[in-house]
C-alpha cells in the first residue's frame, strides 16, 4: 500500500490477523523504515505521519481491513481520507466509492463495513454529530466500535475517524465478544460533549452469559476524547437481567438516566439518577411491557415532550409481531411525572421492519428521528469494499390524534432532480430510471385499491399496495417471500416514497405512517409501476429522479 499523506497527520489501521498467530507492519518513507508488530487478532493502530510525505506499508501475516488518513485542519469539512487497492477517496471521490448497484446514495451508510445502531445523535460546535455502531472488518456483525459523521443540514454528511473500540480484554480474546454498544450524547453547562454508552462483554458460544455496564466519556472538540469511566456497574436489581443504552437528560434539577432492561417477567425501562453525571443512584422501573407476550429486553429508549405530550419509545429485541415483523420499535404517548411513565396509546413505529434503534434531537426544525434501516430477513448482498447498513432519512416528529406522524425533513427534497412522470393516468410503468434512486408522490381523489411495483429483480418484487383499504408492503419471490406488512392505517390517499438502491421508505397521508424496507438488485436501473382499477381515483401522481449526496 503506497500512499501520500497530503494535508493528513495520522493514519488509522484496521488490521486482522488468524486468533493465536503475530504479524508485522512494515512501513518505509524515504531511507526510514519501521515495523510493527501485531500481536492481537483485531488490532487499531494510529500512527503519526508527516504532511506531503509518501509512505508505503506492507503487511506480513495479516491483513488490513480498513484504512483511512485523519488529523488533518477542518476535519468536519474535509473529513477522512479513505485508502483502497492503491487509491485515494477522500470526500470529492465518495461518490464514486459508492456507485454501486447495492449501495445507498442518500441514505448515510458507512464507507466499508458493518453499521447499526445510531448512537449520540446531537449538535455540537455548529455541526450535528451522529456515532453509530460499526464493525470495520466486515460486513456482519461483531465486536462494536464507535463510526462518526456530521452535518450541517441532515442530508450530507463528511465522515471523521473511528472514536471508540471494544474493551482491551475482547480484542486479546477471539472466544470473548462484544464492545462499545449503544448510547446518547449530553452537552453539559460547560459545552462540553459528554457520550454515555454500554460495554458489553461475554463468550460468544455463551450468550446468555455477559456483563453489561455503563460508562461515560467527554470531549471539547467532538473528535478527541478523555479517558473513559465506568459510572454503573451493573444492575442493583437482581430481576433485571438486560441493562443497556442509556438515554441521559436533565430535568427539575437532576440528571436522569434510562436504560433498557428486562425483569423475569416484563420488558421494562429503568431509571436511574445523578447530581454530578459520575455518581449514579437506581430509583425504579418506569415503565413495564405487560401487554406483549413473552419476556424480551427493551432496547435504546427514548423519552420527551412533544406537542405538549409526553413519547416513550423503545425497541423490542426478539419480539414477533401477529405479521412476522420481527424487532419492531413502539412508541407510547402519556403522561410522564412522579419519575413513572404512565401510557395511554401505543403505535409501531415503522411498519416495514427494517427501521430500529431510534434517536431523535430537538432542533430549530423540531424534534428529529434517525433510526437503523437493518436487515431482518437476512437479505444482505455482500460485494467488494461493500457495507450493510445504513441510517433511515431524518424523520421530523409530531403527536396528532394520539399517534406519532413522521415526515422526511425538507433538506431531502432539495436532491430531487426532474421529473420522469406526471400525470393521473390509472396504469404507468417506467422502466431504466438512471441510478435507482428516485421519489414518488401519489393524490388519490379518495381512498382506492392500487398497486406500485418498487423493485422488480428477477422473479422477487416489492410491492405498496391498498387492498380493501388497507395499504402495505407485500413481497413475491425469493429472499423475504410473501410478506404482508400493513400500515395501521386505513384508507390512505397520500403515498411518498424514496426510493434509494436498497431501501426504499414510505410515508402514508402526510406522516400518518412510515415503513422501511430492504431490497438487493443487481442493476443501477430502477423500475416503477403503478395501476389503480377505479378510473378518475388518482388526482395526480409524479415520478422524479434524485441525486446522491456524497
Amino acid at each position: 500500500m503506497r500512499f501520500n499523506t497530503q494535508k493528513y497527520r495520522q493514519l488509522e489501521l484496521f488490521i486482522k490477523t488468524e486468533p493465536g498467530k503475530t504479524g508485522r507492519l512494515h512501513m518505509i518513507s524515504g531511507s526510514v523504515r519501521k515495523m510493527f508488530r501485531i500481536d492481537q487478532y483485531r488490532k487499531w493502530m494510529r500512527i503519526a505521519v508527516n504532511q506531503g510525505t509518501t509512505y508505503e506499508v506492507t503487511p506480513e501475516d495479516c491483513e488490513i481491513s480498513y484504512a483511512y488518513l485523519s488529523g488533518c485542519e477542518n476535519i468536519m469539512e474535509r473529513g477522512i481520507c479513505l485508502i483502497q487497492d492503491g487509491r485515494f477517496y477522500g470526500k470529492s471521490q465518495w461518490a464514486g466509492w459508492y456507485d454501486t448497484p447495492v449501495r445507498n446514495q442518500f441514505h448515510l451508510s458507512p464507507l466499508k463495513g458493518w453499521m447499526n445502531d445510531p448512537n449520540g445523535f446531537c449538535f455540537y460546535h455548529g455541526y450535528y454529530h451522529l456515532f453509530y455502531q460499526f464493525h470495520p472488518f466486515s460486513e456482519e456483525w461483531d465486536n462494536m466500535y464507535w463510526g462518526h459523521a456530521v452535518s450541517q443540514d441532515l442530508i450530507h454528511w463528511v465522515h471523521l475517524p473511528v472514536c471508540m473500540e471494544p474493551q482491551q480484554e475482547i480484542l486479546n480474546h477471539p472466544e470473548l465478544v462484544g464492545g462499545a454498544f449503544s448510547g446518547t450524547a449530553l452537552i453539559d453547562d460547560e459545552q462540553k460533549m459528554r457520550l454515555f454508552f454500554t460495554r458489553h462483554i461475554g463468550k460468544r458460544k455463551e450468550p446468555q452469559n455477559m456483563r453489561e455496564y455503563q460508562v461515560m466519556t467527554e470531549s471539547w472538540d467532538g473528535i478527541s476524547w478523555e479517558r473513559e469511566s465506568r459510572i454503573i456497574d451493573g444492575p442493583e436489581d437482581e430481576e433485571i437481567q438486560d441493562f443497556r443504552d442509556p438515554k441521559v437528560f436533565f430535568e427539575d434539577g437532576e440528571y436522569k438516566m434510562i436504560i433498557g432492561t428486562r425483569t423475569k417477567e416484563h420488558p421494562a425501562v429503568a431509571l436511574y439518577k445523578s447530581y454530578n453525571l459520575v455518581q449514579w443512584t437506581y430509583c425504579q422501573e418506569i415503565f413495564e411491557e405487560k401487554q406483549e407476550e413473552g419476556c424480551f429486553p427493551l432496547e435504546c429508549p427514548d423519552l420527551y415532550k412533544l406537542d405538549n405530550q409526553w413519547v416513550l419509545t423503545a425497541g423490542y429485541c426478539g419480539h414477533v409481531d401477529e405479521h412476522g415483523r420481527k424487532n419492531g420499535t413502539y412508541y407510547h404517548i402519556g403522561e410522564w411525572y412522579q419519575d413513572q411513565f404512565h401510557a395511554e396509546t401505543k403505535g409501531l413505529y415503522d411498519f416495514g421492519a427494517d427501521f430500529y434503534a431510534v434517536q431523535t434531537l430537538e432542533t430549530e426544525i423540531g424534534r428529529v428521528a434517525i433510526g437503523w434501516i437493518s436487515d431482518v430477513a437476512k437479505e444482505h448482498v455482500k460485494s467488494v469494499n461493500g457495507a450493510c447498513g445504513s441510517m433511515s432519512i431524518p424523520r421530523v416528529l409530531h403527536v396528532k390524534d394520539g399517534r406519532l406522524y413522521q415526515n422526511p425533513v425538507q433538506g431531502i427534497y432539495q436532491l430531487i432532480r426532474y421529473p420522469v412522470y406526471e400525470g393521473c393516468d390509472e396504469n404507468v410503468e417506467l422502466s431504466g430510471i438512471e441510478g435507482n434512486t428516485y421519489y414518488v408522490r401519489l393524490e388519490l381523489e379518495h381512498s382506492a385499491d392500487f398497486r406500485m411495483t418498487l423493485y422488480k429483480w428477477k422473479d422477487r418484487k416489492l410491492y405498496l399496495e391498498q387492498k380493501d383499504g388497507q395499504c402495505r408492503f407485500r413481497t413475491v419471490g425469493e429472499g423475504a417471500k410473501n410478506i404482508l406488512y400493513p400500515a395501521d392505517i386505513d384508507q390512505v390517499t397520500v403515498v411518498e416514497v424514496f426510493v434509494d438502491r436498497n431501501v426504499c421508505e414510505v410515508f402514508l397521508n402526510e406522516g400518518q405512517a412510515a415503513g422501511a424496507k430492504k431490497f438487493y438488485q443487481q442493476s443501477e436501473m430502477g423500475n416503477f409501476e403503478f395501476h389503480v382499477q377505479e378510473k378518475g381515483a388518482v388526482k395526480s401522481l409524479l415520478v422524479e429522479k434524485m441525486e446522491g449526496i456524497w
